[in-house]
Order: C-alpha cells, then sequence, then structure tokens
C-alpha cells in the first residue's frame, strides 16, 4: 500500500467524523464534542500503526488498514441469524444486547438493576456530569490509534455505576452484537464501569457476530477504595472479522480486579489490557486464553503499573495455536520508585499444535523501587507425545488422548471462570475448538 493510499483512507475518516458528528450521542455537549474532535485529530496525526513500532512489531494490521470502514451512525436492525439469537439468550439479566454499536432494547433485560447504555447516560443531565468526570480520563488517545478512533466516533455502549457498598449478587451481562450490512462496517463500542467504595460486582462483556465487520471496543473500569470487580471479556467473533480492544482499569486504595479473557474467534484479533495499581495495597490478577487457528493473528498486551506501595499483581496468559496460526503475549510490568513491597508474578505458557503454528512472547519488566518481588517465566511446548504413549497404553484413542492433554493445558484458566452458565458455555466453545482443531491437523 502507497503513502498515498493510506492517507486517503485517513481523509476518508476525516469527511466521515465531520459528516456524522452531530448523530453521535451526546453531541451538543461541549465537553463531548471536544473529545471526539481531539481524539479525531490524533487519530489522523498518528494514522494506524505498522509493524516498525515496537508495541506492533508482529502485527501487521495492513488488513484493517486497506478497507474504508463506513461507520454506523444510526441504529441499524438486521435480522439475526437463529444461532445469535440463541447465544445472546444463553446470557441471563441483567443483560444489555447491543447491535451493530446501539442498544437494542427488545434483546435487552435490564431488570433487577437500573442499567443504561452510555447514550442514555449522556443525554440525563444527571448522569452526564458523571460521565464526564471518567469518560476519557483513562485510556490513551495520544499513542493508540484505534483507542482514539473510537472516542472519535463511538456511538453506544455500557455505562454501569455500582453504588457506594453495594453488592451485586448477579453478573452484569454485556453483550455485543456484529452482523454485516452491504459494505464493510466498524462498529465503536464504548464503555465506562464505576464500582463505588467498598461496592461488588461481577461484569461480563461478550463480542459476538456473523459475516465481515470490524469492532473497535475500548472499556474505562475504575474501582473506588476497597471495591471489588470480577470482568470477563468473551472473545467469539466470526471467522471473518477484525477485533481489536482496550481496557484501562484505574484502582485506588485495597481495590482488587480479577480479569479473565477468553478469545476463540476472528481473523485478527488485538486486546490491550492496561491496570494502574494506583492505591495502597491494590490488586489485580490477569488470566487469559486465547485459542487460534489457520489464518488467524491474536495479540494481547498487558500493562501493569505499580504506582503505590503495597500493591500485588499475578498475571497467567495461555495460547492454543494451531494451522499457521500467529499468537503474541507481551506482558509490561512497571514498579515506580514509590511502589515499594510490590508483589508481581507473570506467567506465558503455550502451546503449539503444529509445526506452523508460532507464538512471540515478551515479559517486559520496569523496576525502579528496590523493595520488591517480581517473577516472570515464558515457556513454549508441544504435546508430550510420551504423554500420549502412557495413555495409549491405557486404552485411550490417540484423538481422545490429545483432547485430554489439551483440556489439561486449559484447565487452569477454564476451571477458574466462576460464573457457572459462563463456565459451561466455555467448555462447550473450548471442546468444539478442540474439536476442529484436531480434524484440520
Amino acid at each position: 500500500m502507497t503513502m498515498n493510499s493510506v492517507l486517503t483512507k485517513q481523509t476518508v475518516y476525516g469527511a466521515q467524523f465531520s459528516a456524522i458528528l452531530d448523530r453521535l450521542p451526546g453531541h451538543g455537549l461541549v465537553w463531548v464534542d471536544r473529545l471526539r474532535e481531539r481524539a479525531m485529530e490524533q487519530f489522523l496525526e498518528l494514522g494506524f500503526p505498522t509493524t516498525r513500532l515496537e508495541n506492533w512489531k508482529y502485527t501487521d494490521v495492513s488488513p484493517i488498514r486497506r478497507i474504508a470502514f463506513q461507520p454506523i451512525a444510526d441504529r441499524v436492525s438486521p435480522p439475526l441469524p437463529e444461532t445469535l439469537r440463541l447465544q445472546i439468550e444463553a446470557y441471563a439479566a441483567p443483560r444489555l444486547v447491543f447491535v451493530n454499536g446501539k442498544v437494542d432494547p427488545e434483546l435487552s433485560n435490564r431488570a433487577p438493576l437500573r442499567l443504561l447504555s452510555l447514550s442514555e447516560a449522556l443525554a440525563d443531565p444527571e448522569q452526564a456530569k458523571v460521565v464526564e468526570t471518567h469518560l476519557g480520563q483513562y485510556v490513551s488517545t495520544s499513542d493508540h490509534a484505534f483507542a482514539a478512533w473510537n472516542t472519535a466516533f463511538f456511538t453506544d455502549g455500557a455505562f454501569v455505576v455500582i453504588p457506594r457498598g453495594i453488592v451485586v449478587k448477579q453478573p452484569v451481562n454485556l453483550v455485543f452484537v456484529s452482523v454485516e450490512i452491504g459494505e464493510p462496517r466498524a462498529c465503536h463500542p464504548r464503555n465506562l464501569v464505576i464500582a463505588r467504595e467498598g461496592s461488588q460486582v461481577t461484569f461480563v462483556e461478550v463480542f459476538l457476530g456473523a459475516g465481515a465487520y470490524l469492532t473497535n471496543t475500548v472499556t474505562e473500569i475504575i474501582a473506588e477504595p476497597e471495591a471489588v470487580i470480577d470482568y470477563y471479556k468473551i472473545e467469539g467473533e466470526s471467522a471473518y472479522s477484525f477485533h481489536t480492544g482496550a481496557v484501562q482499569a484505574h484502582l485506588d486504595r485495597s481495590a482488587c480486579l480479577t480479569s479473565r479473557s477468553i478469545s476463540f474467534g476472528g481473523a485478527l484479533v488485538r486486546n490491550d489490557l492496561n491496570v494502574a495499581l494506583d492505591g495502597e495495597g491494590s490488586h489485580c490478577t490477569l488470566n487469559g486464553l486465547f485459542a487460534a487457528g489457520s489464518g488467524r493473528l491474536v495479540d494481547n498486551h498487558t500493562h501493569i503499573d505499580h504506582r503505590k506501595p503495597h500493591a500485588s499483581s499475578r498475571e497467567l496468559y495461555k495460547g492454543l495455536l494451531a494451522g499457521d496460526a500467529t499468537g503474541v503475549f507481551n506482558g509490561a510490568i512497571t514498579v515506580r520508585e514509590d511502589a515499594q513491597k510490590a508483589d508481581a508474578v507473570q506467567h506465558s505458557k503455550n502451546l503449539l499444535l503444529s509445526e506452523r503454528a508460532q507464538i512471540n512472547t515478551k515479559p517486559q519488566f520496569e523496576i525502579r523501587a528496590n523493595d520488591v518481588r517480581c517473577v516472570h517465566g515464558a515457556t513454549v511446548g508441544q504435546i508430550d507425545e510420551d504423554a500420549i504413549f502412557y495413555l495409549k497404553s491405557r486404552g485411550v484413542g490417540e484423538d481422545e488422548a490429545r483432547r485430554i492433554l489439551i483440556r489439561a493445558f486449559a484447565a487452569e484458566i477454564l476451571d477458574d471462570l466462576r460464573v457457572p452458565a459462563l463456565r459451561d458455555q466455555m467448555e462447550r466453545l473450548f471442546t468444539n475448538w478442540v474439536q476442529s482443531a484436531l480434524e484440520a491437523a
């Protein structure tokens, strides 16, 4: 692709922005318009990342860059395939469902909570003040083109505020569905989740779809002192889709975040998960499982920023790669000078199911404090043929033996899913993925 064609694409997005700005949520609120306009300027300045950038060294986004995606400014309600409807209904209330970037009242079931979409919150003067305090204050748009693109074009998303001291027992399900409609379209979901002091909540982001499209999502998570958040991200996009996601979490004193990321879909997937441990005694656990078959690329970039004393972090990402799939894991941990007594442990474990699959894994530690405990490790391997031989000697068929060993590899992540219905769904998806991988081998 020539430089002129790249500039033309960026010019196209600039023209799109000017054409739809007055139809985007929050238009007319000075601060929203300024936030969008500044983000658009940053997106045009940055352009799409290339492999010359260190953080994108192994992830070529030229398949995205080559397409002039059309925005979705108005609600479009295409007929959903029955398979998608069944997947949506598997996520119980309270549930917000977004179809092609817009909340769908018929598919949503908000009881018993008062769940709002971001567009609804921006239309409510009282709620808009809360949104203004937090939206765009945590995720960086100055050095992340996709986050800037989202900030300029976001059409809707979830606005979740858990009041002080409240424990929400049911998982809050946020389901995002994209369906191909004519020209290639881009959806830009934007979520804002705030857990007030001493509150507890589990929320699940689910991404599903059919056909070819781009989902470019941003989620900002704020945990006030002693708040506890369990966050799940389930990426089950169409095999012909692209998915880019940025999550920025900010933890105050003694707050706790547990993130569990599962990725089974999409032709090209990039997840950025950044956590700021900005309160003494705060803690995060980041667990992830990604499984990719031929023709797929899955890239997980994480960054844990230890800013205050006595903060701790635990991280475990596991990758399963079959065919000619490519996986990337880049786990950065920063320990600042004031973050004494930091305790950080990171592990990346990867299983290659074919000779053609590849993984690029990179732990990245920057330690400025002198009283810390930091441990990291990375492993890449294949199925143990001795273990296969042992199972076969006990009467287990070869394919079944491989399934057993692959499931054992994923057990640390799958068995840690604390929502029973979600765990059952992920088990089914995982079983289907393993079967497909073995059949293609």
